[in-house]
């Protein structure tokens, strides 16, 4: 089947089809799914909604964000419950029951910066489109500037069970040079309210190799998220992404390039001082106390399928991949006309798949387990990539036992460079 749609710019074009044909390839891609859909039950679907609203700009960031204002935002909530509408019905039309869903993911943008209220809406309309499962992981992405007691109870009231708080870093100085909007105090306000409001699944996000940052520095950062003791950390390496603030500073010399050297130092200890607390590394930039693990990042490495709503939002239903429109204004039009915004879609071979499945699983600390490769991919990937392996293996990248490919800790520091020997 050939591409049904493509998109242009900012703007959704139908080529080749009308309203009613884009349907039609668009269902015909639900009957594919359908003979795949015993491969899912044990790997049930998520939701991922898409909040792109910010008070300002991150210098690191390249998410797909826009400024925040009122009567957009209340827009933007309606056209995202008319959405999940839409794709709940067509996924009942194909499985004759509602799609069974275990994790809601709220990201952004900054998802706190909307009233709990218009979150719950969205909740309630995913609880009435999709089968939400009663033990559901329900995620809120957090800025500490824009918390409050008063949404963090409505929260807990809407069901939110998890919160990712957006820490970066415990140091002002930091905080600043990367124009966030919080302060290191209002991070701890924020997670203190949290536990008083009895949440029980905090994750905190920091970042290590930003310029002018010491390993001093970064000591400091990681000792005072490890006293704080939340079920799981987001510990990433930064990435230095054209388009952004910070890529324009030190392509202009007004910030310094971050060492690569020194990073890798931050990374090894990352691995040494998170194990010593007891949390367990499970992926490249992810460590859990007591097995809570992100269950919906989890679906991203395991071949599971999961849905994203509102503009930007990438899906994944085992046969194809689809992203939203990315422009806000656009999309809340295209869902008033359509009822969905989908911006563009690639069909996956079984070879795309494989190759998808195989560095993406590589990225979790158990790694891939070959025997259920061979059997879902027909592939021996032993056998194809017998040279490759060799090489990474001598270098320390990798390492193969009990029919399980595996990265090393050094492999993880360097995961790039083992992927493209993949792809």
């Amino acid at each position: 089947m050939g591409e049904c749609w493509s998109s242009s710019g900012d703007d959704f074009i139908l080529n080749r089809s009308s309203h009613r044909e884009f349907l039609h390839c668009l269902l015909s891609g639900f009957r594919y799914s359908i003979l795949r859909y015993n491969h899912f039950v044990s790997k049930q679907a998520g939701l991922y909604i898409h909040i792109p609203f910010c008070a300002r700009k991150c210098a690191y960031c390249n998410f797909n964000t826009t400024d925040f204002f009122d009567d957009l935002a209340d827009n933007y909530i309606r056209a995202l419950e008319t959405e999940i509408v839409f794709w709940g019905a067509r996924l009942v039309e194909e499985l004759s029951k509602k799609l069974s869903i275990d994790t809601i993911y709220f990201g952004g943008g900054t998802p706190s910066i909307v009233e709990a209220g218009q979150l719950a809406r969205i909740i309630a309309a995913c609880q009435s489109a999709f089968d939400v499962s009663r033990d559901a992981e329900i995620t809120v992405e957090i800025n500490p500037s824009t918390f409050s007691r008063q949404k963090i109870e409505g929260w807990r009231d809407a069901g939110i069970n998890r919160a990712s708080v957006g820490v970066q870093s415990f140091l002002d100085r930091e905080l600043v040079s990367l124009s966030r909007t919080h302060t290191a105090a209002d991070a701890r306000q924020t997670v203190d309210a949290l536990r008083e409001a009895g949440f029980a699944n905090i994750s905190l996000d920091l970042i290590a190799g930003l310029p002018h940052q010491t390993l001093k520095d970064w000591e400091f950062n990681l000792c005072e998220a490890l006293r704080l003791r939340p079920e799981h950390l987001s510990l990433y390496l930064l990435e230095i992404k054209e388009g952004t603030q910070l890529y324009a500073e030190i392509k202009r010399n007004r910030q310094p390039r971050p060492d690569d050297d020194l990073a890798a130092e931050m990374y090894r200890m990352i691995s040494k001082a998170t194990g010593g607390e007891g949390y367990e590394h499970y992926e490249i930039s992810n460590f859990a106390l007591d097995h809570l693990r992100s269950r919906h990042n989890m679906k991203y490495w395991t071949d599971a399928p999961f849905y994203g709503m509102g503009c930007g939002a990438h899906s994944y239903d085992g046969r194809a991949r689809w992203v939203n429109i990315l422009r806000t204004e656009s999309y809340i039009d295209s869902i008033a006309g359509n009822g969905f915004a989908i911006g563009e879609r690639r069909e996956l071979s079984l070879e795309d798949r494989a190759s998808e499945a195989l560095f993406m699983g590589l990225r979790l600390r158990e790694g891939i387990d070959l025997a259920a490769f061979r059997r879902e991919f027909s592939i021996d990937v032993a056998d194809r990539y017998r040279d490759e392996l060799e090489n990474l293996a001598e270098a320390g990248l990798v390492e193969m036992r009990d029919d399980r490919l595996r990265l090393t800790l050094e492999g993880m520091l360097l995961s790039n460079e083992v992927f493209v020997n993949f792809v």
